[in-house]
């Protein structure tokens, strides 16, 4: 069998053709129940914080977050992807396609089930974010070992930019567990490319796309190039898995693109929000000055107010185009893209304040500013949690010189590269940054674990658990 260089549990290295079953020095039930325990307390500290610093903030009238509550109460009440201020302002039910459906379907659910208070919407975030300590966990324990696994657990239980979202009902609670399990399911693929593991990893990235519309660029930064670089895989077999894993996508994103290009005037597929964001991040205010890097309303031109003014009523007969919101969106990245042409020459300075931004590296305490002012976070939250990003992100960078030694760094490059091109494309808010700050947490965790391996090594597994690839029959198209 053709496996990839991959390790033990326990931190020992494996030849080619040693099967990874079965191997370890401890118990799986118990690792399930300490798995457990480590999800019940992520939650715990999200629930925390949202009672004691969200609870009564108000929601706001024109934002993300009543994008996703009022959304997802008009999709529970059968009115189906309506636009939540078109009806809150105007009493209207127009379809939207401003987001991916994905976070809007599963805060539906909630409501469905009467949970439907901007409360319960709040607690909901921190639930599914807490999920993300489970892919983490089983990762590390399989690159590693149990001790590893555990600190990775606890890593992303507690830093802070993976829970200051979660209170305040935004897509990236979702996506903070989508971006883990890619990790996990890559890993699996990178180990084995079968059929069954390509699929996993082709409906987990299909998710992530129909909740942010960033993580579609995994598809060809991550799927892709690890099925065509596989060295088990003939050319053959890597063109052929590589079309059906691009034909499963299609299926899986088919529904709610077909949806759009049927409702809206012009092309929409996963969301109209590219016209909206670019248009921000592209003007005079954010070329240079104060906010070079960030995003203004002001570079929203044809309201006299701002972009996020559109919903008021004294606006409503704005100089924006006639038509849907697929309309406005177009024109939005037309004006954009007209006006990146006109700059070409400025933008490695912008992309470069933009990363420096997202990154923390450029302007931190302004962007720290910015994010307790728009983005409504608390401001020792924000801080501590720059402290903790600055950790983290220095330790990750001897976590992936250990991790290199073990598997491919291709996962979590992919993974924290799509947020540091999102935001080099954009413009560098911090939330942006998501997919990198679980990449960051994952590699500081191996980072540690492998410093405490030096003085304390684990229990080496016992060697009567393993098994010879020869006795082991070879996956359907792999080559032996």
């Amino acid at each position: 069998m053709c496996r990839p260089f991959t390790s033990l549990k326990g931190g020992t290295s494996l030849k080619s053709g040693t099967s990874l079953k079965g191997c370890g020095s401890f118990n799986r039930g118990a690792f399930g129940w300490l798995v457990a325990g480590v999800f019940l307390f992520a939650v715990a500290v999200r629930w925390f914080v949202f009672l004691r610093w969200y609870r009564y903030l108000p929601i706001g009238e024109v934002n993300d977050n009543v994008y996703y509550h009022v959304t997802a109460n008009l999709l529970a009440d059968g009115h189906g992807f309506a636009d939540p201020f078109e009806y809150k302002i105007f009493g209207e039910l127009q379809p939207t396609a401003a987001h991916p459906p994905g976070y809007t379907l599963y805060l539906s659910i909630w409501s469905l089930l009467g949970l439907d208070s901007v409360s319960w919407h709040r607690l909901a975030g921190g639930v599914v974010s807490g999920t993300a300590v489970i892919p983490v966990g089983m990762l590390l324990r399989r690159l590693f070992n149990q001790r590893t696994a555990v600190i990775g657990m606890v890593a992303v239980a507690l830093h802070p930019p993976l829970w200051m979202n979660d209170a305040l009902i935004l897509s990236e609670s979702m996506y903070i567990p989508i971006a883990a399990w890619t990790l996990w399911f890559a890993h699996r693929v990178y180990d084995e490319p079968s059929w069954r593991r390509i699929i996993e990893l082709t409906v987990v990235l299909s998710a992530g796309a129909l909740t942010r519309s960033e993580p579609f660029m995994l598809f060809f930064l991550l799927l892709a190039p690890i099925i065509l670089t596989h060295r088990c895989l003939d050319w053959r077999t890597r063109i052929a898995r590589t079309s059906g894993a691009a034909l499963i996508a299609m299926l899986a994103l088919t529904p709610w693109v077909g949806r759009n290009l049927a409702t809206f005037d012009e092309p929409t597929f996963l969301a109209i929000g590219p016209g909206y964001v670019l248009e921000l991040g592209n003007c005079d205010e954010t070329y240079s000055g104060r906010l070079l890097g960030y995003w203004s309303g002001d570079c929203d031109a044809t309201d006299s107010r701002g972009a996020l003014s559109f919903w008021s009523a004294e606006d409503r007969q704005s100089t924006w185009p006639d038509g849907d919101e697929s309309v406005i969106g177009a024109a939005k990245l037309d004006k954009a893209l007209g006006y990146i042409g006109d700059h070409l020459s400025e933008q490695p300075k912008v992309v470069a304040a933009r990363v420096g931004r997202v990154l923390g590296l450029f302007r931190p305490l302004q962007t720290a500013d910015f994010d307790v002012f728009f983005e409504r976070r608390i401001s020792s939250h924000v801080h501590i949690g720059l402290l903790s990003h600055y950790v983290v992100m220095i330790a990750s960078i001897y976590g992936a010189v250990v991790m290199r030694r073990r598997t491919s760094l291709l996962p979590v490059a992919a993974v924290a590269g799509t947020s540091i091109l999102t935001a080099a494309i954009t413009f560098g808010i911090t939330r942006y940054r998501l997919g990198a700050d679980l990449v960051f947490a994952v590699l500081a965790a191996v980072a540690l674990g492998a410093l405490l391996d030096r003085f304390r090594p684990p229990s080496a597994p016992s060697t009567g658990h393993l098994e010879s690839a020869d006795t082991q029959p070879a996956p359907e198209g792999v080559s032996a």
